[in-house]
């Protein structure tokens, strides 16, 4: 299903409760505040989407169709293996970047035990070898049975990626409240850490020599 299936009302009162569902959570947002923050009434609210708890499941939905497939995107491109690892690490800090509610939103899920992504996974996510998280499990996969990478857990590896680059935006306020200096190069920051993350898993998987 592709993000053209959401009207641009919807477009609207969808990005309007991703930010209230990452500021306040599941629990702790309110309908009457995501109506304001998209300037609806909030009986249209309710129109398109009948209850909170839909309306939380629908922004998982679109947030994996209009942000994450475009991750899914970067893996079937031709190129090496570096080339290839790169680019998916560039496209995803990029998408945090852009998005800032999408990692505490993500987050705040996760810290309840992800009920809603679990009971709703088959229906958001593309479950099948041409999904995001196989792609990169084949990328893994593919360069260490060919010996351009040592041996490796390819699941390991998608998870030290994905939260290597998902941590610096959820701490990122603590880290510049700790060191204030911080505070205006964020964007600097981000540019290095695409460097950074490269190098730490390519050249931390490079086959090394006694």
């Amino acid at each position: 299903m592709s993000t053209n299936t959401f009207s641009d009302t919807e477009h609207q009162i969808l990005e309007a409760a991703l930010l209230e569902f990452s500021t306040h959570g599941r629990q702790g947002a309110r309908m009457q505040c995501i109506a304001d923050r998209a300037g609806l009434n909030k009986a249209l609210i309710h129109y398109y989407f009948r209850n909170k708890e839909r309306l939380y499941e629908e922004v998982f939905r679109y947030v994996f169709q209009r942000y994450f497939r475009r991750l899914g995107e970067t893996l079937r491109r031709d190129g090496d293996f570096p080339t290839v690892l790169r680019a998916f690490i560039n496209r995803y800090l990029d998408l945090l970047n852009e998005n800032p509610a999408l990692p505490m939103f993500l987050l705040r899920e996760v810290s309840e035990g992800a009920p809603v992504f679990s009971r709703r996974i088959s229906e958001i996510v593309e479950i099948s070898p041409d999904g995001m998280p196989y792609l990169l499990l084949q990328l893994f996969a593919k360069a260490s049975s060919s010996g351009e990478i040592r041996h490796t857990d390819p699941f390991q590896a998608l998870i030290s990626i994905m939260g290597t680059c998902i941590y610096f935006f959820a701490g990122f306020p603590i880290f510049a409240a700790l060191m204030p200096e911080l505070q205006d190069r964020r964007e600097e920051l981000v540019e290095q850490r695409k460097e950074h993350i490269f190098e730490l898993v390519y050249y931390g998987l490079k086959p090394r020599t006694e």
